[in-house]
């Protein structure tokens, strides 16, 4: 009598053990159903979620480069971005674009019109957002996520305007203790030299560029507009437009070497 007691218990303990399980797991099933149904923000890696709008064109230990698109009136969902400080190059004459912060609180942010060859640095935060697009053009630029400067680690937010003239030279637009921005515009058939450094530098095309390094058998690359180009040391850097039109780029340099 007793061990048929036990064996009763113990298959009941089990069942109850495993309607317990099943109902967790439909429960959970359920919860994530209804959240989706309600319109519940959930944040995404916008790679992979909107491919279309956002591309990784360089990515090493020390930068990740994502080429950004909007389309007219296009509408972004939700997603993420990392939190590391960030500089923003904006590639072509663009509208205002609406940012909605799926934050608490919640807020919206508009970016003001942008011109062709300026540029933004932000000292990072942590960003959920959904995108519209305010205007009948589209939106391209650049983020380039600096991911050795730790977030509000010392860069000081700046707005880089676009040149009204492209004048020959190079010109240092931004200085900081991590990184400085100078601006290089080459002459219609000429070449320019970057000044040497012993640090990395990232080259930002705006326009069709060559790219040769080294003096003795200098590798040569074209640049594209909207392209970018990782050089571990700006030495024996020689630069020239790629067309008939002046070469026009941005050097962003890194004051501290890779680790």
């Amino acid at each position: 009598m007793f061990l048929r007691a036990s064996a009763a218990w113990t298959c009941t303990g089990y069942l109850l053990t495993l309607i317990s399980i099943v109902f967790s797991k439909f429960s959970a099933a359920l919860i994530a159903v209804s959240f989706a149904g309600a319109g519940v923000a959930l944040g995404q890696d916008p790679l992979k979620a909107y491919p279309n709008n956002y591309k990784l064109i360089f990515d090493n230990a020390d930068v990740s480069v994502i080429r950004v698109h909007y389309g007219p009136h296009e509408k972004v969902g939700v997603h993420d971005h990392s939190k590391f400080p960030t500089i923003y190059v904006y590639l072509n004459d663009a509208g205002p674009v609406r940012f909605s912060h799926d934050e608490k609180p919640p807020f919206v942010l508009t970016r003001p019109a942008v011109k062709a060859g300026s540029f933004r640095v932000s000292p990072g935060r942590v960003e959920r957002h959904t995108v519209e697009n305010l205007s009948d053009g589209s939106s391209e630029y650049l983020r380039i996520e600096l991911k050795r400067i730790p977030l509000h680690g010392g860069l000081r937010a700046y707005r880089g305007a676009a040149p009204a003239t492209l004048a020959s030279g190079t010109r240092e637009e931004y200085a900081g203790r991590e990184v400085s921005i100078e601006r290089i515009v080459c002459d219609p058939g000429a070449a320019c030299a970057a000044k040497s450094s012993g640090t990395p530098v990232l080259l930002v095309a705006f326009s069709p560029i060559k790219v040769a390094v080294g003096s003795r058998a200098p590798l040569a690359k074209t640049l594209q507009g909207g392209e970018v180009e990782w050089l571990p040391k700006a030495d024996g850097v020689s630069i020239a437009a790629a067309t008939r039109g002046a070469a026009h780029l941005l050097e962003i340099k890194f004051h501290r070497p890779p680790m």
